[in-house]
């Protein structure tokens, strides 16, 4: 049999299967790629392959529209697979039309694992809703794809092909409109084609169903009338044969052998008699159709016979006929009338049943249904006997099959009510009305009575119309969607404006206009944000300067500043406090205070905590690249609790630094003041208190006293040289200057100043040097702090060298004095230019000094810009160098 689906629902799914697939098409366009043109090419290419399968109405299955749906899965898929998007059943009973869902087995699967491909690539393409949208919809194609093997003899299976790909057409749609939501104009036209296609699905399925159902009302109502008339047809049959087996009777009773009565009047050439006593023996037979002896036995027996011979005539109708079951090798029928005289009654008794009755009958088979006049298209059919058998036809076997298998289908065999039963039209199958035969004295039906009528004429009309229906809403559909993008972009292209405008101005272009000037609310919005930009752009040119100046102020304050929000986060910071934290801004702006500001009391105490309120507190600030001494303050912004807090951290390093420096100064000018002092003193007061020395004695502690006066003097002529630095009060006054004049006046100098250290002095000249641009007084009081830390810290025997040669770019002459001593550690060669810093600092070391000489040395070398450079490393002595312009 031919399956038929309902029309609403085909309506609906056909719809839906051309709106999505149009719908893929069309937002793959919008992509402007190759791979969005490859999607394009099999979206059209699905959605003309539906159009196809809705107005092929009254095909059952189609290979090629299989082929070429798989054909289209396979170009969406590859389209798909490089970036083309950038991822309740109706009842089947009711009345159906036909079309090419099924498939063969091969086309069928090809489709199949085509629309399984495009579920696969769709959903690993886009990920989240969409991905999972696209696969379920291609996945429901192909599951549709895969039951079309079964839509070709099985109507619910066809509506389910039908509604799982509906399902899948549904997804696929929601997936586009989740797509759509990016862009306004998808958004517009999604939402009007929307409705469009909801109305459109319902019209036509409202208005096909009532097509289909007015169609199908009227065949009923055709089939009903012409079985009424059959039915009426087969109960004057009936009246006919019992009055026929009455006037039998009669004549048996005068010529007592029922074979000659029936000689005497006309019979139909399938008609037969016999009569039958009432011991149910078969006195005689006749007819033109001779009964088998299972059938005569049959008859002998039968409910009808069985109450004429056993009832008085009183209780008797006047006619008693009725439809049989005949008993013989196959199942048939007939139409049976028992016939009895009054005569034969009388003889016997007025109230005594008859003696014998004689049965006359019809067989309704082939030729009876022959008889029938087939107009109109109806058909005849007579079935009986469990299971369903088709006794008498004036159809084809086809359509004999068809109406068995329509009345087994809805068991009307086993329950047809007494009035008849229609069934309708399903697909190509015949509208069908069925009658029970029965007779009164017989329980249960004999035997039914089905009047068809071939579908044809009224389908091809069915069809018709439902085909111009669907083209007629397909092509509304296509119309509204192109209005509604010309509309959509109409009413879109404003605001597109307008975003774009938003968006440049949110870049930072100012100046960006929409250049919309319709009358409308987007006119009036879009230039009222032309002059918002306007005076934003000014407003904006003076914050920028106001920031910027501001900026500036922050960036040259010396103090570190950190703000932060009311939860302590940290919103601002300026350089200062960066270089004390040892971060980066992106380390610390964004950051809780607590976390990126690391400030201890002298306790220990964490002081960063905005929840604290503090004044000039000191403490020390840890970061990655040591400590730093601060004054902390923290105050709230603006005054108020709520607002966040600035922290003021204000470094306190050089105020330390001068304070140690003043301890120094003090602890070292005592020091070497007092040294010399003593001796001096005592050396003085011995002289005062006896006058009797001897001369030679006297002399002693003369030169003592000397010697020791000139050490103080030095200590006097550094402090004041390097105060005169500190002043800017030195006046460099060059010259040139021999190298090796300026080295033998140096080292003439220090050999009667060290006289036990004499051997120890050597001078070390290159070959070639040039006289050198320098004052000689200032180099040479260098040049004498140099030796003096070699002396000091070198014991005798140890050689001083004086030395002069090429610096190592040889464009400056670099004059120094090179030592054998113990050598400066690394970490001490750090420190040893820093004022009143020693490397041996303690109260007890063995060596004197302000520690002033090297600092002196740096900063007269910083004024006239003469490199200074120290290398040295333990118990290999050490070089200080400076390197001189040439002259």
């Amino acid at each position: 049999m031919e399956p038929g689906v309902p029309f609403a629902l085909l309506g609906a799914v056909q719809l839906l299967l051309v709106a999505a697939f149009a719908a893929l098409a069309a937002a793959a366009v919008a992509r402007r790629t190759a791979a969005g043109a490859v999607v394009m090419v099999g979206g059209v290419l699905l959605a003309a392959v539906e159009v196809r399968t809705a107005v092929g109405l009254g095909s059952v299955a189609s290979d090629g529209l299989a082929l070429l749906r798989a054909a289209g899965f396979l170009v969406v898929a590859a389209g798909l697979a490089t970036g083309g998007l950038g991822r309740s059943l109706l009842p089947t009973r009711a009345a159906g039309i036909v079309l090419p869902l099924a498939a063969t087995g091969g086309p069928a699967a090809f489709a199949a694992v085509s629309a399984f491909a495009a579920a696969l690539v769709g959903g690993l393409e886009r990920r989240g809703r969409i991905g999972l949208l696209l696969a379920g919809g291609f996945g429901l194609m192909a599951v549709g794809s895969g039951l079309a093997p079964g839509a070709r003899d099985n109507a619910d299976v066809a509506v389910a092909v039908l509604a799982v790909r509906g399902a899948g057409a549904v997804l696929l749609l929601l997936a586009l409109t989740v797509l759509a939501q990016a862009s306004l104009l998808s958004k517009v036209v999604s939402a009007i084609l929307a409705g469009v296609l909801t109305m459109a699905v319902a019209a036509v399925g409202v208005v096909g169903n009532v097509v289909v159902s007015s169609y199908d009302a009227q065949t009923k109502q055709v089939v009903e009338e012409a079985a009424g008339g059959r039915q009426t047809a087969l109960r004057a049959l009936g009246e006919r044969v019992a009055a026929d087996a009455v006037f039998l009777d009669l004549l048996r009773s005068n010529a007592t052998d029922v074979g000659a009565a029936v000689g005497k009047i006309p019979l139909e050439r399938r008609d037969f008699a016999l009569a039958i006593d009432q011991r149910g023996q078969i006195l005689s037979a006749g007819g033109s159709a001779p009964l088998q002896a299972s059938e005569r036995l049959g008859l002998a027996r039968l409910p009808l016979v069985t109450a004429v011979l056993k009832a008085s005539p009183g209780h008797l109708q006047e006619s008693v006929y009725g439809v049989v079951r005949l008993g013989g090798q196959s199942p048939s029928l007939a139409m049976v009338g028992v016939g009895f005289t009054k005569q034969a009654a009388r003889v016997n008794g007025p109230q005594s049943a008859p003696q014998v009755a004689v049965v006359y009958g019809r067989r309704l088979d082939a030729d009876f249904a022959q008889n029938d006049v087939d107009t109109g298209g109806f058909g005849l059919t007579l079935l009986t006997g469990d299971p369903l058998t088709v006794v008498a036809t004036n159809k084809s076997d086809r359509v004999s099959e068809q109406v068995r298998t329509l009345i087994v289908r809805h068991q009307a065999q086993k329950g047809v009510p007494t009035d008849g039963l229609t069934i309708g039209s399903e697909g190509t199958n015949p509208t069908v009305r069925v009658i029970p035969l029965t007779n009164i004295y017989q329980p249960g039906t004999q035997g039914l009575l089905a009047i068809s009528r071939d579908p044809g004429p009224a389908l091809k009309t069915e069809r018709q119309a439902l085909t111009l229906l669907f083209v007629t809403a397909l092509l509304a559909l296509l119309l509204v969607a192109a209005a509604a993008i010309v509309l959509g972009r109409r009413t879109v292209e404003p605001v597109r404006r307008l975003t774009e405008a938003a968006e440049k101005v949110a870049a930072g272009d100012l100046t960006a206009t929409t250049g919309v000037t319709s009358r409308d609310e987007v006119g009036t919005l879009s230039r009222t944000f032309d002059g918002m930009t306007a005076s934003l752009l000014g407003l904006t040119d003076d914050l920028r300067n106001s920031a910027a100046r501001l900026e500036t102020v922050l960036a040259s304050i010396t103090d570190g500043l950190l703000s932060t929000d009311p939860s302590g986060i940290v919103t601002s910071v300026n350089r200062a406090a960066l270089a004390m934290l040892g971060l980066e801004e992106e380390d610390v702006v964004g950051e809780p205070l607590t976390v990126v500001a690391d400030v201890r009391s002298a306790d220990g105490g964490q002081l960063a905590d905005p929840k604290l309120r503090l004044r000039d507190v000191p403490a020390t600030v840890h970061g990655p690249g040591g400590t730093v001494p601060v004054q902390v303050t923290i105050t709230p912004l603006l005054g108020e609790q709520d607002a966040g807090v600035v922290v003021v951290l204000r470094d306190t390093t050089q105020e330390r630094e001068v304070e140690r420096m003043k301890t120094d100064f003090l602890s070292n000018v005592s020091h070497e003041l007092r040294t010399p002092l003593t001796p001096i003193r005592g050396y003085a007061d011995i002289l005062i208190s006896k006058t009797n020395l001897q001369p030679e004695m006297v002399g002693t502690f003369a030169t003592v006293i000397r010697d020791e006066a000139l050490k103080m003097n030095r200590v006097v002529d550094l402090l004041v040289d390097v105060a005169a630095i500190e002043a800017g009060r030195v006046s460099v006054q060059p010259r040139e200057v021999a190298v090796r004049e300026l080295l033998d006046v140096r080292l003439a100098a220090w050999v009667k100043r060290a006289p036990t250290r004499s051997a120890d002095f050597k001078r070390k000249v290159g070959t070639g040097l040039p006289k050198v641009y320098v004052d000689p007084t200032w180099l040479g009081k260098a040049l004498d702090e140099f030796a003096d830390n070699a002396v000091k810290y070198t014991p005798a025997g140890t050689p001083i060298t004086f030395v002069a040669a090429w610096s190592p770019d040889r464009t400056r002459v670099r004059l120094s004095v090179k030592d054998a001593g113990p050598g400066i550690a690394e970490d001490d060669q750090a420190t040893l230019f820093t004022s009143f810093e020693q490397v041996d600092g303690s109260a007890t070391r063995k060596v004197g000094g302000l520690g002033l000489g090297l600092s002196f040395v740096r900063r007269m070398a910083q004024d006239v810009g003469y490199p200074l450079t120290v290398s040295s490393k333990l118990g290999k002595g050490a070089e200080f160098a400076l390197d001189v312009p040439v002259a």
